[in-house]
């Protein structure tokens, strides 16, 4: 029997329902990883599990608000309840919330909620899942970065902001947790075209002009190696590093 690289770990995949996030839970299923998924809708989520388990990987899901500590807290007692353990946390759930305009344009409301999208259910869900994480063998937390987290354009205050703040708590969790030999680590996939209209034929390309000039325009699935990468590194491997597939400098 061919052993998979992810076989007996538990993955738990936050914006698990669609693009990245889908991409990425069905990679590390296909790869032997248990998986659990959650994002805020659960339709999305229904869909990412059934797209695992048709492909005979095991998963299971959960809809939640992130956003709220005991929503995340629920989730990670999910975890626990369905699985007893819990091995990889990867915080992919993010967005800009409408807040794509100038500071001073920019709704305060939808300002604050992109922070809590991209910062907030960071902070909760590792938070909550730490107590897991420390009985695993090689407990492993995974951020979804952004390049805007380190330069930022003309209208997205917020999302940079917060991807700022998310690069800083990802290093101070491998600087707390590295006593307990566990990682955290940023991955940075770069401009990634997730929604692709159904007929359209789409492939990587560079991008010729303008703020993302001879930048690499990527699919879901062509972040997924790097991914995996990071998720089978072992518990000795890089902590507190970032992994980008950016071109440009960030």
């Amino acid at each position: 029997m061919i052993k998979m690289s992810l076989d007996g770990r538990v993955a738990l995949i936050t914006g698990g329902g669609r693009g990245l996030g889908r991409a990425i839970a069905a990679a590390y299923a296909k790869e032997g990883a248990r998986v659990v998924v959650s994002s805020r809708t659960e339709s999305e989520v229904n869909g990412t599990v059934e797209i695992i388990r048709k492909a005979s990987g095991t998963a299971i899901g959960f809809a939640a608000d992130l956003t709220r500590e005991s929503e995340a807290q629920r989730l990670v007692e999910y975890v626990e309840s369905e699985f007893g353990q819990l091995d990889l946390l990867f915080l992919n759930a993010g967005g800009q919330a409408g807040a794509k305009e100038s500071i001073e344009t920019v709704d305060a409301n939808a300002w604050m909620k992109t922070i809590e999208i991209n910062l907030y259910t960071a902070f909760h869900v590792a938070k909550a899942s730490i107590r897991l994480l420390k009985k695993s063998e090689n407990g492993q937390i995974l951020t979804m970065g952004s390049g805007m987290g380190r330069r930022p354009d003309k209208s997205s205050s917020a999302y940079s902001a917060a991807k700022a703040a998310l690069w800083m708590f990802t290093q101070s969790l491998a600087i707390e947790l590295a006593e307990y030999g566990i990682t955290a680590n940023e991955m940075i996939p770069g401009p990634v075209r997730s929604k692709i209209p159904a007929g359209e034929t789409f492939e990587p390309f560079l991008q010729p002009d303008g703020d993302w000039e001879n930048e690499w325009i990527k699919r879901s699935e062509d972040v997924v190696p790097m991914a995996l990468f990071l998720a089978t590194q072992h518990k000795f491997g890089p902590s507190g590093q970032s992994f980008a597939l950016n071109r440009r400098l960030l």
